[in-house]
C-alpha cells in the first residue's frame, strides 16, 4: 500500500516533532559548545591553543613616557612636544601604558587567501607582501578591546604554554565583535588581527 500524492481531504497541518518540545532541550548553548571545542571532553581532545591577551591601560601612562633627561638636559625646554615611549621599556614594552598579559585558551583561523593566488599580493619597496587576516575566538568574559593584541606564544605536545612564555607572533586587534544571542546574551568574542612585526 502506498501513500497518495494528493489526499482527499488535504494535506494536515500537523507534523511529526523532531525535537523534543521540553523547554529549553532544541536550543544550543554556544557558551558551552564553544568551551567544549576549546577545552576538549571526555571524548574530544582539546581544540584551543593557549595566547597571551595584552591589554593597554588607557587610563595611566608609564613612567618612561616623555622621561626628561639627566643632568644639563633635563633643564631643555619640552613643552610636551615629542611625547613618546622608551622602546626598550621593561615596564610597557614600547607602548607608553601600562600593559597587563592575560592567558586565554582561544581558536584561529586565517580568513585572507594564502600566498600565490593571484592578485592577493602587493608589491612594496620590500619586495611583495601579503598580510594575512586572523580571527581570534575568545570565550564571553574576556571583552576584548581595539587596543588590545594578541601574542602567539608555543604550546607543547599536551597543548599547555612553554613557560617561560615563548612569543612568537604579535597581532593589532583591528576589530572586536561579540556575537549575541537570545535576549542579547554574549556567547563568545571574534576579533579580526592583523600581524605585527616583532
Amino acid at each position: 500500500m502506498a501513500l497518495s500524492i494528493w489526499p482527499k481531504n488535504g494535506v494536515k497541518q500537523s507534523g511529526i516533532p523532531i525535537f523534543d518540545n521540553m523547554s529549553g532541550s532544541d536550543e544550543i548553548d554556544l557558551r558551552s559548545e564553544l568551551k567544549d571545542l576549546l577545552n576538549g571532553t571526555s571524548s574530544s581532545p582539546q581544540r584551543g591553543h593557549w595566547v597571551l591577551l595584552r591589554r593597554a591601560e588607557k587610563t595611566q601612562r608609564c613612567t618612561c613616557w616623555n622621561e626628561r633627561g639627566s643632568g644639563d638636559d633635563k633643564w631643555s625646554r619640552d613643552d610636551r612636544k615629542y611625547d613618546e615611549p622608551k622602546e626598550d621599556c621593561i615596564i610597557c614594552k614600547g607602548t607608553g601604558w601600562i600593559i597587563d598579559d592575560e592567558l586565554h585558551l582561544v581558536r584561529r583561523r586565517i580568513i585572507s587567501p594564502p600566498i600565490g593566488l593571484a592578485g592577493q599580493e602587493r608589491i612594496s619597496p620590500v619586495g611583495i607582501m601579503n598580510i594575512p587576516y586572523l580571527v581570534y575566538y575568545l570565550k564571553y568574559y574576556v571583552v576584548p578591546k581595539k587596543e588590545d593584541k594578541i601574542i602567539e606564544i608555543e604550546n607543547d605536545d599536551d597543548g599547555n604554554p612553554v613557560r617561560p612564555f615563548v612569543h612568537t607572533e604579535m597581532h593589532n586587534i583591528a576589530i572586536t565583535e561579540p556575537l549575541r544571542d537570545q535576549k542579547g546574551r554574549i556567547e563568545y568574542w571574534r576579533c579580526a588581527c592583523k600581524l605585527e612585526a616583532i
